[in-house]
Formats: structure tokens, sequence, C-alpha cells
């Protein structure tokens, strides 16, 4: 009894911490996807899978509620500006740089979701959060550059870690302003809606790509590759991202993102036995604490 009572108590934090176990996972399930499929053709597979799943889901828990056209239209704005410009600047901004740059830009999001929420919101920080957001982001620092991953100043690099950047920032307009629609709605109904109107897009963009692709042809890892990453990373893990968004907030989601690296190192330390050297350990140290210090 104790048992459930334990996990009641501590729903949320166990439920983000399966998103971020499975986020940390998904960039190397989805480049054995794109291998085969290709960048569009690959997300609009995804995305579509995880659309039908969200429709489902509302359907099977009655908790669908009519939009007027007011929140309708916010709603769109967010699927366009917010979750499918994210898709599109990874994916594009991932291939054009090193994967030192791109961990330093997606370290920006959750400083861009309190950038963002100050400007537009004017939601006030406490001491606490600060510190938590500040210890945070230092932990990331000290394993992004004692993990040997090249960081490069090249005009090249710059450009594509310019538009993880932006990719970033359009990650945080999201997190942010889903949290209006969770007054009215179900994160499961705002998640369909984001879901379907960014596949739609995406299959536009396929369109040149899919008339070269043989789907007969592709391997069963590949498909693999599609239902995993479109039933877990978008459909399971962005229903409790927004979900999280209306329970505690924006800022304080976001700092799980942190997590993200520490999950990513530790699984290839236990898994495929690699060195963690002192700047690591000081940085899944400074992370932990920080994100304990945010609850407060």
């Amino acid at each position: 009894m104790r048992k459930f009572e334990y996990i009641r108590k501590y729903f949320l934090e166990i439920s983000m911490l399966v998103v971020v176990l499975i986020w940390s996972s998904n960039n190397s399930v989805i480049k054995i996807g794109i291998s085969e499929i290709g960048t569009f053709t690959y997300n609009a597979l995804r995305l579509s899978i995880a659309s039908i799943l969200c429709w489902l889901w509302l359907y099977k828990t009655h908790t669908y509620k009519k939009m007027p056209w007011h929140d309708l239209k916010a709603l769109i704005l967010l699927s366009l500006c917010g979750f499918c410009f994210t898709q599109i600047c990874l994916t594009y901004g991932l291939s054009k740089t090193t994967a030192g740059n791109a961990s330093l830009a997606s370290a920006i999001m959750p400083l861009a979701v309190v950038l963002l929420n100050r400007i537009f919101k004017k939601i006030p920080l406490s001491k606490m959060m600060t510190i938590g957001i500040i210890l945070s982001f230092s932990g990331v620092l000290s394993i992004i550059f004692s993990s040997n991953k090249e960081i490069s100043f090249s005009n090249y690099h710059l450009i594509g870690t310019l538009i993880v950047v932006f990719g970033q920032f359009s990650n945080a307009y999201y997190t942010i302003y889903a949290k209006d629609l969770l007054n009215n709605y179900s994160s499961c109904q705002i998640v369909s809606y984001l879901m379907s109107i960014s596949a739609v897009v995406f299959f536009i963009l396929a369109i040149p790509e899919m008339r070269t692709i043989d789907f007969s042809s592709l391997s069963n890892s590949a498909w693999i590759s599609v239902f995993y990453s479109g039933i877990f990373a978008l459909w399971l893990c962005n229903i409790i991202w927004v979900y999280a968004v209306g329970q505690i907030g924006s800022t304080r989601t976001a700092l799980y993102q942190y997590l993200l690296p520490v999950c990513s190192l530790w699984f290839a330390y236990i898994l495929l036995d690699e060195t963690l050297v002192t700047g690591q350990i000081i940085g899944t140290i400074l992370i932990l604490i920080g994100l304990i210090i945010s609850r407060k």
C-alpha cells in the first residue's frame, strides 16, 4: 500500500524521468530510420502514428471539448511556430554543426523559457529557482566540455548552431504557451492537434522525397524506429510534457531537459563501458542539485 502511495506522491517526477529516458535514447533511434527513409518522410510517418494514437486516446477518455475559433487559431500558431518549427530546426541544424555545438545549443532551451517568460509573461523567478537553473546549466557545461565533443566556431558550424538555437526558442514558445490552453483543454487534446497539424506540414515537405523511396525495401529496423519514435518519443512523451507544464509550470518542466545529457552519459558508461571523467561526475551532481533546489 505504501508503495502505491509513494508512486502517487511522486507520479509527476517518475513520469518526467520516463520522458527523459525515452528522449535520451530517441536520437540514436531516429538516426537508424532517417538513414533509410529520409528526414521529412521519417518525421511525417512518426507524426502520423502519434496523431492516430492521440485521437484514439482522446476518444477513449472522452476529454474532447469543442474549440472556439480564437483557441483553435492559437493552437494552430502553437503547432506551426512552436512544435513544427522546432522539429524542422533540429532536423536541419543538427546536420550542419558538431555534436559539441549541438549540445551547447540544446542547453539554451530552459534559459529560453526563462527569458520568454520574463519578457512576455512577466513571471518572476524565485531565488531558489534561479540558483537551481544556474547550477543545472553549469552542470551541463561541465559535462559538455569534459566529454571531448568537438566545439567549432567556423561559419558553417555556427550557422547550424544558430538554427538549433532558434529551434530551442521555438520549443520554449511551445512549452510556455501550451499552458494557456491547458486551462480549458486536456493535454491529450492539445497534443492531438499539435501532432496532426505538424504531420500535414511534414507530408507536404516530404512530397519530393517520397517519390524516390521504395517503401517495400525498407528494413525492419527502419520501421521499428518509426513506430518507437512515434509511439513513445512523440505520443507518450509530449502528453506527459504538456501535462507537466500545467502542473508545475513551464520553467520547472523545461529544467528536466538538463537530465538528457546525464542519461546519455550514464547509458554510455553502463552499456558501452565508456570512461567517466571528473568533469562529467561533477556536472551530473550539479544538475541533480539544481533540479532539487528548483522544486523549493
